[in-house]
């Protein structure tokens, strides 16, 4: 692109202005336009286009509108087709194990492709910047002092085996299974002080105090519905419908091979009208190899994990879509999670020589494809206005490594051993875990390599927490109160899939979460999370690797795929339709 704007590209600038922005007349057209140029050519985030458009004067929420308005002409999605929806055909989707189909108990990014098709939250959010939108609520009301929300539900919605929705299912699930056992959402608990159900259509939140992410908390992921009826008075961990779920959402449960396939058939009662379009979405477990070889031999039709080679052997096909859009809510950061309850990983400066023993921007390329960056700490470059780089910077250093060990008293022995210890992963990590136990070995720690299934793992690392070294890769969507605290609060050392694994405990994080959980102002809000940032680098609790979006891809036999919304991965089959009939 030239450094140069056209007119066209100008037009957002205009918009926005034109929209009741001010601005300082000292700034002039010539900074706008260089801060619009490079946007355009994707050089900024929004973190960095909200701070130099803030240092010539604008005011954050001009900045915000500014940025907004720009968007519009950013590149997204290629479009495939100019077809119109039409009703019909079948999706095979390409994915990992999903294991029990109960989305209120987990935050698993195998477990929410499956279940998005079969429940709803009360909210979808749309956008990079997470806005929400109506699902089950048709609408919301906001006390003026930020304390009360009112909910009101769609009428009419019917669960799968066709008793009716009413509010008391939302109170129930929150009350019995979201605040209690899901692992983002039970940190809601201190927040919402009570729910009640004025009718069977209103359903009221009361907060302890004002919280400007409540309503992006509230979507299938972190907040589905289950019905009341199937669930009340047994374990929601061990419920019968977890393998045969009935939900509200635009597929209904048809059948399960377990562990290898689950199809799902269209609602014709879903209370969104003309949708969904398919008449089947099949979801068959498939390692990422061959289900890259299945997609290019046009067998699989949706494929969430390209792994480190997709992107570069489907470049340039015209018959697929290799994109990142729909994935706004997918910004990840790939870490290894040492168990400190356990010797030698309870001292820092053994955390800090394995962080200075590993070449990032080799995993990153040999790993990932280069689809993901070098990670400088637990929020994503991607997740932005959030993150900062402004953090401690662990670059591959053998030499202050083995120094580190020799200071914890970790000595080489005659064969150059300090620490043997190992490490647990599924397969989605296998090719990272073989180069961390090269890399890793070059510095005297010998890694013992241990191979997975996705639910062994889980259950190892978090819930019997009984390992040396783990990893897992979590997103950070919506706002950072909802995927980053989790994972370091004190509170959150439980028993719980994908909570605070490392059992690191620091008090004075706990305040900053909670600080920054209460700010109202923005600009305010985004500094807290800096010192957040900071502080956790700085302790290394996990030892940050890689991080970005990842792309996705799918065959142009289907579109609509990316257009339900921020996590479109999880909600795709109700805006997917077949452009052959």
């Amino acid at each position: 692109m030239l450094d140069t704007m056209d007119d066209k590209q100008r037009k957002p600038g205009a918009e926005a202005k034109e929209n009741g922005m001010t601005t300082d007349s000292d700034m002039g057209n010539k900074n706008i336009d260089r801060l619009l140029g490079e946007l355009g050519q994707q050089r900024l985030g929004r973190r960095a286009f909200l701070r130099r458009a803030m240092a010539t004067g604008l005011s954050l929420p001009a900045a915000s509108a500014l940025f907004a308005a720009c968007g519009s002409s950013t590149p997204t999605a290629k479009q495939t087709s100019s077809t119109k929806p039409r009703h019909g055909g079948t999706l095979l989707v390409a994915g990992s194990d999903p294991g029990l189909l109960n989305p209120a108990i987990t935050s698993s990014g195998a477990t929410h492709p499956v279940t998005g098709q079969l429940f709803n939250g009360l909210v979808r959010l749309y956008t990079s910047n997470f806005d929400p939108r109506p699902d089950l609520a048709r609408s919301w009301d906001i006390s003026k002092d930020g304390l009360t929300y009112t909910f009101h539900l769609h009428q009419g919605v019917k669960w799968h085996d066709g008793q009716p929705f009413s509010s008391t299912d939302v109170k129930y699930t929150y009350e019995n299974v979201l605040l209690k056992l899901h692992p983002r959402t039970r940190q809601l608990k201190p927040i919402i002080s009570q729910i009640t159900t004025p009718d069977t259509n209103t359903v009221v939140f009361r907060l302890a105090f004002a919280y400007p992410p409540f309503l992006k908390w509230l979507d299938e992921d972190n907040g589905a519905i289950l019905p009341q009826h199937l669930y009340q008075g047994t374990n929601p961990l061990q419920n019968p419908a977890n393998n045969k779920p009935v939900g509200t959402g635009p597929f209904v449960f048809k059948s399960a091979i377990q562990g290898n396939q689950y199809t799902l058939a269209r609602n014709p009662h879903y209370f969104k009208p003309g949708l969904p379009y398919l008449d089947q979405l099949v979801f068959r477990v498939i390692p990422p190899a061959e289900a890259l070889q299945g997609f290019q031999a046009g067998e699989v039709g949706l494929l969430p994990d390209l792994g480190p080679t997709g992107p570069r052997l489907l470049q340039g096909r015209p018959d697929v879509t290799v994109t990142k859009s729909g994935r706004d809510g997918f910004a990840l950061v790939v870490r290894l999670i040492p168990n400190m309850a356990r010797k030698p990983f309870d001292d820092l400066r053994v955390r800090q020589a394995i962080a200075y023993a590993i070449d990032r921007p080799f995993i990153a390329q040999t790993a990932y494809g280069g689809t993901l960056q070098p990670a400088t700490g637990p929020i994503s470059a991607a997740f932005q206005p959030w993150y900062t780089d402004n953090v401690m910077k662990f670059t591959r250093d053998p030499a202050k490594a083995n120094m580190l060990l020799d200071q914890a008293g970790l000595k080489p022995n005659a064969q150059g051993e300090r620490l043997a210890t190992s490490l647990i992963f599924d397969q989605g990590f296998a090719r990272t875990a073989q180069l961390l136990k090269q890399e890793l070995g070059q510095v005297g720690i010998t890694l013992n390599l241990q191979l997975m299934d996705f639910n062994a793992w889980v259950n190892k690392l978090y819930i019997q927490k009984d390992f040396d070294l783990g990893y897992s890769q979590l997103t950070g969507p919506a706002d950072p109160d909802i995927g980053v605290k989790r994972l370091f609060l004190c509170s959150n050392i439980a028993p719980v899939p994908f909570s605070n694994g490392e059992s690191y405990c620091n008090p004075q994080l706990d305040a900053l979460f909670m600080q920054a959980a209460r700010e109202i102002d923005q600009h305010k809000r985004i500094g807290l999370y800096d010192q957040i940032q900071q502080t956790i680098v700085r302790d290394e609790p996990q030892i940050f690797l890689v991080g970005g979006i990842s792309p996705w891809a799918w065959s142009n036999k289907f579109s609509g795929i990316d257009r339900a919304g921020s996590k479109s991965p999880y909600y795709f089959g109700e805006t997917t339709y077949s452009t052959t009939g």
